[in-house]
């Protein structure tokens, strides 16, 4: 019985007695009620903790058969033992101070946490971490080395040649390489309640990068794979205020993006023989610094117009910096010069938005939404001469603008028809208008769509989706494509194209159990006035999932879906060549199975697994025959079983175990060496493969004992 309850059952009962005794003219002598002790209730539903709780949980992990394939966004990437802690707390005063962290996977390096102090209703500091490894190659190895500053050399004894097959010193000169590279960032943010309805805040981040990546590279036919020192650093800072009332709110902020690149070129020794004299090394650019600047402000206003109206309005003016210097033209000696020593990059950029949400009726809900997104480019013109690849001068080019106006519309409708049925509309256009110098004048796309919701029984959901678009867009602009550039081979954003689509969800809660869900889809893209490059696209999709909950102690799932993907498009080596296509295939599979059990107060068990296919197949049609490219496959099977032993209130021992095969077959790199392409000098990067057993043991404490006010 609840305080209110029981509160409530005395007073009627007082109420009755007196009746009673007036009625009768007796006197009652009435019981003394006891008063109930609250002082060990514990509330489950209050909104403020108070006192002081964590938990922490160290162990090892250990794995067999890690490799980059394994570790990729984990950093477990080789054998044996990884630390493996986690820890998290919170405490809480009477008066609204507080203290709250998280800290997980600290022995590795996708480790993150956040460590959170403030007063309620006053201030709020917090402090966060996030790491983000990523393993791209460990089967490669180069003959280049490193001498510092993006510059790569080869060995002093090496042999130039035209081919692969002709580098005597090649084998020799091998020294492995791993391909990786690691993301850390750095977060502060704070803010300060300054009354009832006004916040100030501010937040800085630093995040950093740094590793070696793959890039390529060539002297006109003769490609090389060449490692790309990655050595990046963002900073950001945003700061802003924003006042809530009533009605309305407002929010008024700046924010700020400087990216600086320690290292603005590479530099490389030619490894062939050079086709022109002279042309020794190679050299390129890489990302260049560049600071973005904004200023924004948004909000809403809650109409007095029909059941409900929300007006949201958002606003921002932005400028884009990039001034970094050039490089020369060309390595080659009496290589031309260019007019200026940096691009000295302006770009403006502005967005304009409205939306209007609405109940008009108790039935009828509308939106609509339309937004605006400009990008004005102010850099200067610029002519460039140029030389390709570092062999034959080619002449002069004018660096293209990139401005553009982008102009969008949404708007949606839904009814509730009956009480189990609601039908709705929705439909999008977006205009992009090209500033001059760019391949298109313009595009323009249409999207529209309705669905229905069926609710037959209460205990099942039915929901149909369909629809269509279709892009348009001006003539190509030869004059403004890049030299020796095909008019026929549209990119990809500016192919006129008619899109159809259709998706179908269900769920069934076949007893208070079980739950049964499906869900399927299928969408055709079709660029019907595209000579050359991408003729059509389709995709095919289904999944289902099914649920089954007998006890509060036991929960099972099992879980599958399929997907193609296909299609088609055309070439030609020339014009007026005979036009060959190309028919691509993709398949998906996935299966899964999984639950916990609560054996008792003491033991729990959980296990998953998961089982992934795919498969791939290209071909080519020049007239009747194919000629078909090998098969690419991928297959992993992944089992976790995971047990908890609760050995007193407080302590945990947690085993855990895990078994991941993992196996690709990939027709350009299965068994593709530094040697085996004549014209490329390549890494011998392999395909993902791993076979890994991962066993972990860790002990969890908690520790204080928080309440609830």
């Amino acid at each position: 019985m609840s305080v209110q309850t029981a509160g409530l059952h005395s007073r009627v009962a007082a109420a009755v007695t007196a009746a009673l005794a007036g009625t009768l003219g007796v006197t009652v002598v009435q019981a003394e009620t006891p008063v109930p002790d609250t002082s060990s209730w514990k509330c489950e539903q209050c909104p403020f903790f108070q006192g002081y709780a964590a938990t922490s949980e160290a162990g090892v992990l250990y794995a067999d058969g890690a490799n980059a394939s394994y570790g990729r966004y984990t950093g477990i990437d080789h054998n044996g033992a990884y630390l493996d802690a986690s820890a998290s707390g919170q405490s809480r005063s009477s008066s609204g101070t507080y203290t709250s962290y998280e800290l997980e996977r600290l022995g590795l390096p996708s480790r993150d946490g956040y460590v959170e102090a403030g007063k309620e209703g006053r201030f709020g500091v917090r402090l966060g971490y996030d790491g983000q490894p990523t393993r791209l190659y460990d089967t490669t190895s180069t003959p280049f080395q490193s001498a510092g500053a993006g510059q790569f050399t080869l060995p002093s004894n090496w042999v130039t040649a035209n081919s692969t097959a002709a580098m005597t010193r090649l084998s020799q000169s091998l020294s492995p390489l791993k391909i990786e590279y690691n993301r850390r960032t750095v977060a502060l943010f704070s803010d300060f309640f300054a009354g009832p309805d006004w916040t100030i805040y501010g937040e800085f981040r630093h995040q950093e990068k740094s590793g070696t990546g793959l890039t390529g590279a060539s002297f006109l036919t003769e490609a090389m794979q060449l490692p790309q020192p990655i050595d990046f650093a963002t900073n950001s800072f945003e700061a802003g205020v924003s006042w809530s009332g009533r009605i309305a709110s407002l929010n008024l902020k700046y924010s700020g993006s400087w990216f600086k690149d320690n290292t603005d070129s590479i530099t490389w020794a030619n490894p062939y023989l050079p086709v022109v004299p002279g042309s020794t090394e190679g050299r390129l650019s890489l990302q260049p610094d560049n600071n973005l600047q904004q200023v924004s402000v948004s909000g809403e206003v809650r109409l007095p117009i029909f059941v409900a109206t929300t007006l949201t309005y958002t606003a921002s003016l932005g400028r884009q910096r990039q001034d970094t210097a050039f490089l020369p033209v060309s390595t080659l000696s009496g290589s031309p010069t260019l007019a200026r020593g940096s691009l000295d990059g302006d770009v403006r950029i502005s967005h304009y938005a409205l939306a209007l949400a609405s109940r008009p009726m108790s039935k009828l809900y509308v939106r609509g939404t339309a937004s605006y997104d400009g990008r004005d480019d102010h850099t200067a013109a610029l002519s460039i001469p140029y030389v390709v690849t570092d062999s034959f001068p080619g002449g002069t080019v004018v660096a293209p603008r990139y401005g553009q106006d982008r102009l969008r519309l949404d708007g949606s409708a839904d009814y509730r028809l009956f009480k189990w049925i609601r039908v709705g509309v929705a439909g999008s256009y977006l205009n992009v208008q090209y500033a001059p110098g760019q391949a298109v004048t313009y595009t323009e796309e249409n999207r529209s769509w309705g669905h229905l919701t069926v609710n037959p029984l209460a205990s099942v959901s039915l929901v149909f989706k369909a629809g269509n678009g279709r892009r348009g867009a001006s003539s190509i602009n030869t004059a403004e494509l890049p030299a020796n550039e095909n008019p026929l081979l549209r990119a990809y954003n500016f192919a006129p194209r008619d899109q159809n689509f259709f998706s179908v969800k269900g769920s069934w809660a076949v007893t208070s159990t079980l739950t049964w869900a499906l869900e399927g889809s299928w969408a055709d893209d079709a660029y019907r006035l595209t000579g050359l490059g991408l003729q059509e696209g389709r995709d095919r999709r289904t999944s289902t999932t099914l649920t089954w909950v007998p006890t509060e102690k036991l929960n099972l799932y099992a879980d599958g879906g399929y997907q193609r993907l296909t299609a088609s498009q055309n070439g030609a080596s020339a014009r007026g060549a005979t036009v060959w296509q190309v028919r691509d295939a993709q398949y998906f599979w996935t299966a899964g199975i999984g639950g916990q059990w609560t054996l008792s107060d003491r033991w729990e068990l959980g296990f998953d697994y998961v089982n992934a296919t795919s498969r791939g197949d290209t071909g080519v049609f020049v007239g009747a025959p194919v000629q078909g490219f090998p098969e690419n496959r991928s297959a992993l099977d992944s089992v976790w079983l995971n047990t908890t032993y609760r050995w007193t209130p407080a302590l945990k021992v947690r085993l855990r175990y895990g078994h991941e095969k993992y196996d690709t077959r990939d027709w350009a790199l299965d068994n593709v060496g530094p040697s085996t392409v004549p014209n490329l000098l390549a890494f011998g990067a392999q395909p993902y493969r791993h076979a890994v057993n991962v066993i972990g043991l860790t002990m969890q404490y908690d520790f204080g004992a928080g309440s609830r006010k």
